[in-house]
């Protein structure tokens, strides 16, 4: 259990340092899963207590030959284990309120993203509540475990569930890069057709734009480059063959205005 404990603390503040940046205001959010780790660390640490006076009362007893201060070294030692079971119950409690805790936090700030439309936050919101559905029954099979094998048990599902997690994480992130993608998108083919629409006004009035004009091309192929790259989830080859793009905007405005 110490192991599992570890590995899932571990879990847990990696996935902190994904989420947080996904929108402001994360300091009170921070602050709050601060103060819960702390109150974990302290349980993890009660339970390591109890574990080595446990221990160290089984010595006692395997090395004494007085019959009744060995009963007395026996009870205490079952004290300390049942401490440790409770406390090995209190840390996978906590690990369990500190998801729950976050994953609602995340789902609030993904409400509040201007840049992800509702669809994609329903689909979003659905997989986070599915995520604290599992959460909440593991926490009732936590409540119910009166033995130290059930504990343990529970301990490895918990550890495999948080590592799950990671995978909703990722698409929540990739999701949410892919929406603003998608937007850039829309933005640089609205600026494409502005600027093809200039270039006619140009051509009207007498001047040579066929250089222009074949810049312009190379310009909407880079974002048609962009979409299908989108598509096939490489977000940040997308978006520099869109910089790439916005740049020649930039060098055909720059030279329309010398025609």
């Amino acid at each position: 259990m110490n192991k599992l404990s570890i590995s899932l603390i571990s879990v847990v503040i990696s996935l902190v340092v994904v989420l947080f940046p996904l929108a402001s205001g994360a300091q009170t959010t921070n602050t709050d899963f601060q103060n819960a780790l702390t109150q974990l660390r302290e349980a993890r640490q009660e339970f390591k207590e109890a574990k080595a006076q446990a221990v160290s009362e089984t010595q006692k007893a395997e090395g004494e030959k007085n019959e009744a201060i060995r009963q007395q070294i026996e009870k205490k030692k079952e004290e300390f284990q049942e401490k440790r079971e409770e406390h090995r119950k209190t840390v996978l409690l906590r690990l369990i309120d500190i998801q729950i805790k976050h994953l609602n936090k995340t789902k609030e700030r993904v409400g509040r993203m201007p840049n992800i439309d509702e669809s994609l936050k329903t689909q979003l919101n659905t997989e986070i509540d599915s995520y604290i559905q599992k959460l909440n029954e593991e926490k009732t099979k936590v409540q119910k475990a009166t033995t130290q094998e059930e504990l343990k048990n529970l301990a490895k599902e918990i550890r495999d569930l948080f590592k799950s997690r990671k995978e909703i994480v990722k698409k929540i992130v990739d999701a949410i890069h892919a929406s603003r993608a998608t937007n850039a998108i829309a933005k640089a083919e609205t600026r494409l057709a502005a600027i093809k629409a200039e270039l006619t006004e140009l051509k009207a009035a007498g001047k040579d734009t066929a250089a222009l004009d074949v810049k312009l091309s190379e310009a909407e192929q880079k974002i048609k480059d962009a979409q299908a790259k989108i598509t096939s989830g490489t977000l940040k080859e997308a978006l520099e063959d869109l910089k790439e793009a916005y740049q020649m905007f930039r060098d055909i405005a720059k030279s329309a205005k010398n025609l």
